[in-house]
C-alpha cells in the first residue's frame, strides 16, 4: 500500500458489522485490564495523564493561549504551562480531567461510524505535534510510543485495530473516573484548612465558584461521555 492509498483510505468508511458478544466482552476485559490492576495502571495511567494534559493544551489553543511546555511524571502527575489572557485560563484548566473520557467517547463514535483509522491517525498526529512542547524523557517516551502504536494499527488496517481502539477508548473513560476519584480523595484528605492545589481549586480561585461544584462539573462531563460509550456498546 502506497502512502497516497493510505491517506485516501482514511476518508473511506469501514462498515462495522454488529460485534459478537464475546468480542465486546474481550474489549471490556482489555479495558479493565489496562486501567484496573496496579501493574498495568502504572503504565496506562501515564497515557491518561498525557491525554489529561493535552486536554488543557488543546482547550487553551482554542481560546488563543500559547502552550509553553507539558511535562508528566512517573507518579501520574503532570503540568501544562501556557500563556494568555482573560477567561481562557479557566477554560483551559477545566478540560484536563474530562478530556480522557471525551477522547474515549470520540474513539467509540469513530469505530461505530467506520472511521477508526482516521481517528487513530488524527490522535497520533496530535501526539507527535505535541512533542514540540513535551519536556522530559518520560513525556517523550509515552507520547511517541502511543503515537507509534496508533499509526501502526491504522497503516496495516488490522481488523483488531477497531476493537483495540474501542477497548482503549473505554479504558480512557475508566481512567478518567479513576483520576477523578483520586482527586476527590485528595480534597477530602486535605480538608478545608489545607486546600490542595488542583484544577478544581484553581478554578475556584479564579471564578469564586466552590471547588466541589467544579468537581461535580468534571464528573458531569465524564458521566455524559460514559453514557455515550455505553449506548454505543449495547
Amino acid at each position: 500500500m502506497t502512502f497516497a492509498q493510505f491517506l485516501g483510505g482514511l476518508f473511506s468508511a469501514r462498515p462495522v458489522p454488529p460485534a459478537d458478544s464475546w468480542v465486546l466482552l474481550l474489549c471490556l476485559a482489555t479495558a479493565v485490564a489496562l486501567s484496573g490492576p496496579r501493574a498495568t495502571w502504572r503504565w496506562f495511567g501515564l497515557v491518561v495523564t498525557v491525554v489529561h494534559e493535552l486536554g488543557h493544551a488543546l482547550a487553551g489553543l482554542l481560546t488563543g493561549r500559547r502552550v509553553m511546555r507539558i511535562r508528566i511524571n512517573a507518579d501520574h502527575s503532570g503540568v501544562t504551562h501556557s500563556m494568555g489572557r482573560g477567561a481562557s485560563a479557566m477554560w483551559s484548566t477545566f478540560w484536563g480531567y474530562p478530556f480522557p473520557a471525551l477522547v474515549g467517547a470520540a474513539w467509540t463514535a469513530a469505530v461505530g461510524a467506520g472511521y477508526w483509522p482516521l481517528a487513530a491517525v488524527l490522535s497520533a498526529v496530535v501526539l507527535l505535534v505535541s512533542l514540540v512542547v513535551m519536556r522530559g524523557w518520560l513525556s517523550w517516551l509515552v507520547t511517541t510510543t502511543t503515537a507509534t502504536l496508533l499509526l501502526t494499527l491504522s497503516w496495516f488496517d488490522l481488523t483488531v485495530g477497531r476493537w483495540f481502539l474501542l477497548a482503549v477508548g473505554a479504558a480512557l473513560w475508566i481512567g478518567a473516573v479513576r483520576a477523578w476519584i483520586n482527586l476527590v480523595r485528595h480534597h477530602v484528605k486535605s480538608g478545608r484548612r489545607r486546600m490542595p492545589s488542583s484544577d478544581a481549586t484553581l478554578l475556584a480561585a479564579g471564578t469564586g465558584v466552590p471547588a466541589w461544584l467544579w468537581l461535580a462539573a468534571f464528573l458531569g462531563v465524564i458521566a455524559l461521555c460514559g453514557l455515550w460509550i455505553l449506548g454505543a456498546w449495547v
